[in-house]
């Protein structure tokens, strides 16, 4: 199983709850079971889930608005900044998930195409390099196991962070709903993100098992059967751009959306972490679930960004090692016309993954990301100052003056 379906066993289970959550239409099967697919089945599946958590998120968030009791212990204690940060954090969550999965919609047959190529892709490798063995136990373990765990931390953090946010027990069953809703909508958001950093992670592996084959074969006697395995991995090598860019076509927007939503509520949550620092409140459960998401998101953030940068310094390696074909065999014409074809092809062909259409994805996204989030938490802090600063000198301008009793009718000497 491993060695003839080794897509499916590193990622078929990551793809099962993508469907289940409603995030994409499409079923990821062996070639022998028809491969990817999407029909009626998975599509009116798909858009049942994805009604049932906006619905139930957004019917749970009116149930405790309306209600005076709940909406009084629930905000009652939160400053208007706060309030707005739990207004945006419900609407950014459902808004990112909606968008996630129209851009999966939209680019749905785009998607099948690039999980087929990628399910025939290490087949094909075998054929010519029989003596290859793929490490699928590896992958499974870092990208199903690994994603598992993480998970269920994150879906604790965020139901722990709901329950204790409501501070009530008199709507047990809207809370529950509510926990339940956004816990998934969240966790969806980063599922997506974690299926992009294991494609990215495939395509990586693929590259470097390249490198090793040619210094394998630049090390070897020279013979037609060297110069056509040679050549053959020169099609490898274009062939992993090809993917890469269909990626980048699929998974693009939505890595930007994701990017953006981990900026927006790690910067929100920072700030109200400030805002408790500030004012020397004691600490207490909601606010260490929110430093935990914060972390969560951290190491989102982190992880893609550390991916996309190892994916391009791999095909950065492996096109210069390609490169250095005709120096090995310098007597062949053959050889010097493939590697100047190569060349020119190398030109025009410089994909790295992406972020949208135009962000290239690798180390110095993290920093922008961070920089952008502490100039934005440094502004939030400074208009906090400045809103203590007034309310102090509120308080000190009324004991100024003290009026000591009624003050009498004004009469006038003639």
């Amino acid at each position: 199983m491993q060695r003839d379906d080794g897509f499916v066993y590193c990622y078929g289970n990551l793809y099962s709850l993508l469907l289940y959550w409603g995030l994409t239409t499409i079923r990821v099967r062996s070639p022998g079971r028809g491969g990817a697919v999407s029909n009626r089945w998975t599509v009116c599946y798909a858009q049942f889930a994805r009604c049932f958590m906006i619905v139930c998120f957004m019917a749970s968030v009116m149930t405790k608005l309306r209600d005076p009791e709940m909406f009084a212990v629930m905000f009652g204690h939160l400053s208007p900044v706060v309030k707005g940060i739990f207004t945006w954090e419900c609407l950014s969550c459902s808004i990112t998930y909606t968008e996630y999965c129209l851009s999966l919609d939209l680019h749905r047959e785009r998607h099948m195409q690039l999980l087929a190529k990628m399910q025939e892709f290490d087949q094909s490798i075998l054929v010519v390099f029989p003596h290859v063995q793929w490490n699928y136990q590896r992958a499974r373990l870092k990208y199903w196991y690994g994603t598992m765990i993480v998970g269920f931390c994150f879906l604790a953090f965020s139901i722990s962070l709901i329950f204790d946010t409501t501070r009530c027990t008199c709507g047990i069953p809207s809370t529950v709903l509510l926990a339940f809703t956004y816990s998934l909508l969240t966790s969806s958001v980063g599922l997506l993100g974690f299926v992009h950093i294991g494609i990215m992670d495939f395509l990586r592996v693929r590259l470097r098992l390249v490198q090793q084959l040619l210094h394998q074969l630049y090390q070897a006697d020279e013979s037609p059967e060297v110069r056509d395995r040679i050549a053959y991995l020169f099609g490898i090598s274009k062939h992993c751009s090809f993917l890469l860019a269909e990626l980048n076509g699929v998974f693009g927007f939505a890595a930007a959306a994701g990017i953006f939503y981990d900026f927006t509520i790690m910067t929100c949550f920072v700030y109200v972490i400030c805002q408790k620092l500030l004012g020397r409140e004691p600490w207490d459960l909601e606010y260490a679930c929110m430093l935990l998401h914060v972390a969560m998101h951290t190491y989102k953030v982190v992880v893609t960004g550390t991916y996309g940068y190892l994916l391009q310094r791999e095909k950065r390696n492996c096109m210069h090692l390609l490169s250095q074909y005709s120096q090995h065999f310098s007597d062949q014409d053959v050889a010097r016309r493939q590697t100047e074809d190569f060349q020119h092809w190398r030109m025009h062909n410089r994909q790295g993954a992406m972020v949208g259409s135009t962000i290239l994805l690798n180390t110095s996204t993290i920093y922008v990301v961070y920089n952008a989030m502490a100039n934005y938490v440094i502004i939030l802090v400074q208009l906090l100052f400045q809103q203590q600063q007034i309310k102090d000198r509120q308080l000190t301008s009324g004991k100024d003056v003290d009026i000591v009793g009624p003050m009498g009718p004004i009469t006038h000497m003639d």
